[in-house]
């Protein structure tokens, strides 16, 4: 491993000092795969206490006896923790009793899965009991152990499977995917916010369309909206998969921005209860916004953070259709910002790819929103009351009062998008005084 020098110099001290000390977890893995580690996990038999003495009071933060881990900062910034094991696990996260252990094979063998299992002594080399680094090299994504049990002991390790997969590529083994499948239930008991990290986690992996595919009744314990959506039919000319499967190939097939994936994965959520058949065929008429209203839900019960949340809901419910004209790039652009309308035609596209064929006519129109948008940036064209050159004081010297002055710019705003009246403070006033 290519180990930073102040991580270096903390094995270093603990190994000066006589304790035995291992890279541990996700900085292996990620070495293993060639990638470069965003942190460093140190596993030691030197208790707290003895971690603090070594590096000093100033440089340490003790999280804990529960958790046995001190985050250490000398130049870098590794955690440190006390070899352990633990007992039985109360609430399907947490152990009951911690203890900690002597030897790191001890540590290694309460961990999730054998590519997390894998120590490292930059003296002696890899120590890999559960040949963690023969998995990684094969794709395959195995338990420690027995996989049900690590699942009852924390149903968390099962979306965290799912991320590793949606990241890495890596496939579960069959025994792990049985128990995946098996322990589902067992993410009820799990909290809202944990599950959304995970949540997130995934859904930018460069593999997450087959997560997608594998495990839709495992998000389905979280968000049952889903269930309906995996065998749905559409019915449709311009579609020739199932609902579940259009989401999963939109999502792999759009670029790994979160707010456009979490809008591709709830997109569609609201399709099973809004169709409608008739002799032409499937429709959906409304699911867009239904859409919207069931995703604003669904992000609450996962405590979304207040922003994702908003610019997913207004994503969906601006995806039933492709910008046509300026005064509709101007409106959109108006409601959602130049960010949001890059995000928009990012899902309208993926959304347009995953259907039959690719629907060639809607990336032909996606084109032309995009130089419809384009052309807006260029002229600086006003989108917002803000850009108008009018403001509140200017509306209410004409002897508006209250929701008046509001309705008044909205009106001036709409026409001003509209290229019937010009983006001018005179002509702005003498439209007023005549209405």
């Amino acid at each position: 491993m290519n180990i930073p020098q102040s991580i270096e110099n903390m094995l270093k001290t603990l190994h000066d000092a006589g304790y035995a000390a291992y890279l541990v977890g996700g900085c292996v893995r990620d070495a293993l795969l060639g990638l470069v580690p965003h942190d460093y996990d140190i596993a030691t038999n030197a208790v707290p206490d003895e971690i603090i003495g070594l590096f000093g009071k100033k440089h340490c933060t003790f999280y804990g006896r529960a958790f046995g881990t001190v985050g250490v900062r000398q130049g870098g910034f590794a955690e440190i923790t006390t070899f352990r094991t633990e007992g039985d696990y109360r609430d399907c996260r947490h152990p009951g009793v911690v203890k900690f252990a002597d030897h790191v094979e001890e540590d290694l063998a309460r961990r999730d899965f054998t590519c997390n299992a894998i120590a490292y002594d930059p003296r002696t080399g890899l120590l890999d009991p559960y040949h963690g680094a023969d998995d990684l090299k094969n794709g395959i994504l195995r338990a420690v152990g027995v996989p049900t049990a690590r699942f009852r002991e924390d149903a968390l390790r099962i979306m965290r499977g799912m991320r590793f997969a949606a990241k890495f590529g890596m496939k579960p083994d069959m025994l792990t995917d049985a128990a995946m499948h098996a322990c589902a239930y067992r993410l009820r008991q799990i909290s809202a916010e944990r599950v959304m990290t995970e949540l997130c986690g995934m859904l930018t992996g460069k593999y997450i369309k087959e997560v997608l595919l594998a495990y839709p009744d495992v998000l389905g314990e979280w968000i049952p909206e889903i269930l309906p959506c995996i065998a749905f039919s559409q019915h449709s000319t311009h579609h020739d998969h199932t609902v579940w499967e259009h989401t999963a190939r939109a999502v792999g097939d759009a670029e790994p921005l979160l707010p456009v994936r979490m809008t591709l994965l709830l997109h569609d959520i609201a399709k099973p209860c809004c169709y409608r058949q008739d002799e032409s065929g499937g429709h959906f008429k409304q699911h867009a916004d239904r859409g919207a209203e069931m995703a604003d839900s669904i992000l609450h019960r996962l405590r979304c953070d207040n922003h994702l949340r908003e610019q997913v809901v207004s994503l969906i419910r601006l995806h039933r259709g492709i910008p046509q004209d300026m005064p509709e790039v101007r409106r959109i652009t108006g409601q959602i910002g130049a960010e949001g309308y890059r995000m928009l035609l990012m899902v309208l596209k993926a959304d347009g790819g995953a259907k039959r064929s690719g629907v060639p006519e809607s990336q032909e129109g996606i084109i032309h929103a995009e130089k419809l948008f384009q052309e807006c940036r260029d002229r600086k064209l006003c989108c917002t009351i803000r850009e108008l050159a009018v403001n509140g004081h200017d509306v209410a010297a004409l002897g508006l009062q209250g929701k008046a002055i509001g309705a008044a710019l909205h009106s001036v705003l709409e026409e001003v998008i509209c290229d019937r009246l010009p983006n001018e403070k005179e002509a702005i006033l003498r439209y007023l005084m005549r209405k």
